[in-house]
């Protein structure tokens, strides 16, 4: 199913595959949920996508990494499951006791050509489990490691 990035106005443009005609939506009552939306084009062809509210583009990878939890004894192996300009999703091979707020020294390396290595440090923003999302404190210095991977 296609994901419809929101604009900065709150707005949508959906383009028919069928036709090519263009439709500009409102999203301002979706705010706040990953709405599925379902649209008929004045040719008769319906459309289902997405609505996503997030700025950045995150890509589903499968990247071995290392974290250490600033200010605890804990370290451990991950896999690298979301990327995004400013963030991560990771799943800890290991039970764990990383909490809300923790900051985490991280490591791995991309998949591309030339195995680039990634080291940043990031806040733990949501746990469930053994899956973690963290946003990147340097967002400026991640961007230049990241821009052109994410974008292939």
């Amino acid at each position: 199913m296609k994901k419809l990035y929101v604009d900065d106005t709150n707005h949508v443009t959906i383009v028919c595959p069928n036709c090519g005609f263009e439709k500009n939506i409102d999203t301002t009552h979706f705010k706040g949920t990953q709405k599925k939306l379902k649209t008929e084009c004045e040719c008769g062809e319906v459309h289902e996508a997405i609505i996503e509210f997030r700025k950045q583009y995150r890509k589903s990878v499968r990247l071995a990494g290392v974290y250490s939890v600033q200010g605890k004894r804990e370290k451990g192996e991950m896999v690298i499951r979301e990327l995004s300009m400013k963030g991560i999703r990771f799943e800890s091979l290991n039970p764990h006791n990383i909490s809300i707020k923790d900051k985490l020294d991280v490591s791995f390396k991309l998949d591309n050509p030339m195995r680039t290595e990634v080291r940043r440090i990031f806040k733990a923003i949501w746990i469930k489990n053994r899956m973690v999302g963290a946003n990147c404190i340097e967002p400026r210095l991640y961007e230049k490691d990241l821009g052109f991977y994410l974008q292939k």
